[in-house]
């Protein structure tokens, strides 16, 4: 009998201990998303390829979603990439798991997804008693978009990210056009107040100068984060905030060249550049052979 007992005792001992070890081999493997730096020089412009290095393996795969856990500030954190494109962060809560509220919507993504559905349907609404965000589908409520839910690659400007996150839905779903504005709330009321709302450059006028680079091959054919194909022919390049559609034209410096460019993709992911150049951008005002110039840039059309 102590015999039975003693071995009880040692296979629970040893429970707990595998139990343990394998939860720390768990979280010490998370890397911190808010923290990523890139070890090299490397444009890294692809909202997709950056944020893949910040995960490990993903807990869930559906037909359309991937969820990959990570921290988030301190936070147990779940990113949900919809066809492999990082859609919303869900962040835990005193009431619900980063990952309950995550497999709620990627259980209905994946069956929307087989519906062949309107993607122009995909529209998002301001909740002015709760002071959120719904990105709903016809009259349904996929989720809510809060502090607790957010844009992966977030512009510091919710109401942006809440139509970014549509946005890029809508695309994925079936290259619907983008939405300019929110349901219920008046966010646009002149010119500068719209350029004012979205990007924070207060006047078409207004001009940004900083260093830009390029990206071309490596990234030729992937998704970009606002949901398309990256060309690297097109005149398209990547900046941290601006709305994705909008058209910059960039001069440079060095020799007065100057080419018009459209916002397709989120970076540079090099600190103090301000723009990533498609080659074909590139090329034409001779940043492809140096690499990098010192340009200036402002907003042309949203």
């Amino acid at each position: 009998m102590r015999n039975n007992t003693w071995k009880k005792a040692v296979i629970s001992a040893l429970t707990t201990i595998v139990g343990l070890t394998f939860t720390g081999l768990f979280f010490s493997s998370t890397v911190k998303a808010d923290n990523y730096q890139p070890q090299d020089e490397t444009a890294l412009s692809s909202v997709n390829n950056v944020m893949a290095k910040n995960y490990i393996a993903p807990i869930q795969e559906f037909l359309t979603v991937k969820l990959y856990p990570h921290q988030f500030k301190n936070r147990n954190a779940v990113t949900l990439h919809f066809q492999n494109i990082p859609l919303l962060t869900f962040l835990d809560t005193s009431d619900h798991s980063a990952l309950e509220s995550a497999t709620k919507l990627a259980f209905r993504l994946d069956q929307l997804s087989q519906q062949s559905i309107d993607a122009n349907q995909i529209n998002l609404s301001w909740n002015p008693n709760t002071k959120d965000y719904s990105l709903k589908f016809q009259e349904e409520e996929l989720v809510r978009i809060n502090q607790n839910i957010i844009l992966p690659d977030s512009t510091k400007n919710v109401t942006n990210d809440a139509l970014q996150a549509t946005n890029r839905l809508r695309r994925l779903m079936g290259n619907a056009a983008p939405l300019t504005v929110v349901q219920n709330k008046v966010i646009i009321t002149t010119d500068d107040d719209k350029i004012n709302s979205f990007i924070g450059v207060k006047s078409f006028r207004k001009a940004a100068q900083g260093i830009a680079s390029w990206y071309g091959p490596g990234f030729h054919g992937r998704r970009t984060a606002s949901g398309e194909r990256y060309n690297q022919h097109d005149f398209t390049a990547a900046h941290r905030s601006l709305p994705f559609g909008t058209r910059v034209q960039v001069t440079n410096l060095r020799n007065g060249r100057s080419v018009v460019v459209r916002i397709n993709d989120r970076g540079p992911h090099v600190r103090g550049r301000i723009l990533d150049l498609s080659a074909g951008a590139a090329r034409a005002i001779g940043v492809k052979n140096t690499g990098v110039a010192p340009i200036v840039f402002q907003v042309v059309a949203y």
